[in-house]
């Protein structure tokens, strides 16, 4: 928004002679605004209108004593502006010799003659300089983009002056310009001298000189207030920007280190409680099926010693022997037999031991029958029926129902998200809070692998017959205990409030399965949390 002149003002000063006191003291001057006190007897003037803005240099009060710039006597300029310059006028040389702040008045008759103009006044103590078009127009002058203003260089000018410059009407300027003359005498050659004589009883060397004010507005302080806002307000958006930018990328990071880790098997999204995963159908039909089989007429649970054998020597000795049928050796059955078949999954292995002892199904609770039931077996050796393992982990959990391995396949890893790094990161945290003593006794590790179905059959067929049997803890896992007549089932009719088999395994599977995982808290959060989660994703 640019500047405007909202009023010129003149009024006529009386400037005493500077006068010393003494040595070491600045010359003194008294100052009387005569149109202040009788404007009957000085003259005086308020122009606010048809004035335009050449140059601004801001808003504010410009004042200082009125003059004409000095022209070298020879230049041609002289004689171009004689007609509207009036020899009289007052120049630089006419002012009291203090260093007065001034404002100069011009005509404006050529480009050539207003440049030198400015140029003779560059080196005064400037406050503005007022231009006219000579003539007797009382009509606004031509507006600042006009080319009637532009010197030889454009209007380059315009930027490049240290002051502001203005244009009046020609009427105006004329006027100006002829009160200018009047008052550039002593009090004897001013208008109303003798009067102001008889006032004041100046000395004769006092200046009478008029003095010129200019009341220049800006912008709207509302305008002013509302930058200042904007600017508060786009460095804000800078900082918020660049914050949520920094945060976007170590997030980005993280979760591609969280990614890196899950894929080489250090991280166990679901075992850590982070987000509950299912297996793929096809890798679940890759775990191989077997028969059980367990020896005739045994009452108690078959030897199972465990081998010293780490489970990584025990599944290399299960790779190290060929499972088929045709290259084991057949074995007395006072210890065990294992055969091959084909069946409707796979493989089928019979065996007569099974690993550490599992006579029932961990997820149904229903226990196997021997040489009839079908078992699948995990990579952690634990048997199940493969209706029970395979829906489980296919619907239910990728961890083993007893020992929660994992089961995904090797180098998978789904969509890792901001919530599972936040969530990763602060259960490393509180890990690292824990204090193990040293002394503790050793216990079993959660997950740690058992003899696998066929690995067993080979424990027992190279140990030796006399091995103290060994049994297993199956804390609830043990077939059901018979029951009275009287507490036999009741017959479907009478039992029809009760669940059906298949809604109790399922219930029991999820059960394994432990508590749901909060996988979809964001959608819990009010619009500003996820807002709030979306611009700043490391809160």
């Amino acid at each position: 928004m640019s500047v405007a002149v909202d009023e010129i003002r003149n009024v006529v000063l009386l400037f005493s002679n500077p006068s010393w006191v003494g040595v070491g003291t600045v010359p003194s001057t008294i100052i009387r605004n005569i149109t202040a006190l009788s404007s009957q007897i000085a003259y005086s003037a308020r122009i606010s209108q048809n004035i335009t803005v050449l140059a601004s240099k801001g808003a504010g009060t410009s004042s200082g004593l009125l003059y004409v710039p000095d022209l070298p006597p020879d230049d041609p300029c002289v004689n171009q502006t004689a007609s509207a310059v009036p020899e009289s006028a007052v120049r630089r040389g006419d002012l009291p010799p203090t260093n007065y702040n001034l404002i100069a008045l011009a005509p404006w008759i050529s480009s050539t003659c207003s440049r030198k103009y400015l140029a003779s006044a560059r080196t005064d103590p400037l406050r503005g300089f007022i231009f006219y078009r000579p003539g007797n127009s009382s009509a606004e002058p031509p507006s600042a983009n006009s080319p009637v203003w532009d010197l030889n260089g454009g209007s380059r000018w315009k930027t490049q002056s240290s002051y502001p410059v203005y244009a009046v009407s020609g009427l105006v300027g004329h006027e100006m310009m002829r009160q200018l003359s009047l008052y550039s005498g002593n009090l004897t050659e001013v208008p109303f001298g003798r009067n102001i004589t008889d006032l004041y009883d100046p000395d004769p060397d006092d200046y009478v000189r008029v003095w010129t004010e200019l009341t220049i507005s800006g912008p709207s302080s509302a305008f002013g207030i509302w930058v200042y806002f904007l600017i508060i307000a786009a460095v804000l958006l800078a900082v918020v920007s660049a914050t949520s930018l920094l945060m976007h990328f170590i997030q980005a990071r993280r979760r591609a280190w969280l990614r890196h880790r899950v894929i080489a098997g250090e991280v166990n999204l679901e075992g850590m409680g982070i987000k509950r995963l299912t297996v793929p159908v096809d890798h679940i039909h890759t775990f191989p099926l077997y028969t059980y089989h367990l020896k005739p007429g045994a009452t108690s649970p078959p030897a199972s010693p465990r081998s010293p054998t780490s489970p990584r020597r025990s599944r290399a000795n299960r790779r190290s022997h060929d499972l088929s049928g045709d290259s084991i050796t057949p074995i007395p059955s006072e210890h065990a037999a294992m055969s091959s078949e084909k069946g409707h999954h796979g493989l089928l292995a019979i065996s007569s031991i099974a690993s550490d002892y599992q006579p029932l199904c961990a997820i149904c609770l229903e226990p196997y029958k021997n040489r009839s039931t079908v078992i699948r077996e995990l990579p952690c050796g634990h048997i199940f029926h493969p209706d029970c393992i395979d829906e489980f982990l296919g619907e239910n959990s990728s961890l083993c129902p007893l020992c929660k391995v994992s089961m995904l396949p090797k180098g998978h890893c789904p969509k890792i998200t901001n919530a599972m790094v936040r969530r990763e990161r602060a259960i490393r945290r509180l890990r690292d809070q824990v204090v193990v003593e040293e002394d503790a006794p050793e216990e079993s590790t959660p997950g740690e692998r058992i003899h696998s179905f066929g690995s067993s059959i080979r424990r027992h067929v190279f140990n030796s017959v006399d091995a103290t049997p060994v049994s297993p803890d199956l804390t609830g896992l043990q077939p059901p205990q018979p029951t009275p007549a009287s507490q036999q089932p009741q017959q479907p009719s009478q039992r029809q409030a009760e669940k059906r088999p298949a809604t109790v395994t399922r219930e029991r599977m999820r059960e394994l399965a432990g508590s749901e995982l909060d996988d979809d808290a964001e959608s819990q959060l009010t619009k500003w949390q996820k807002f709030k989660v979306k611009v700043f994703p490391g809160f």
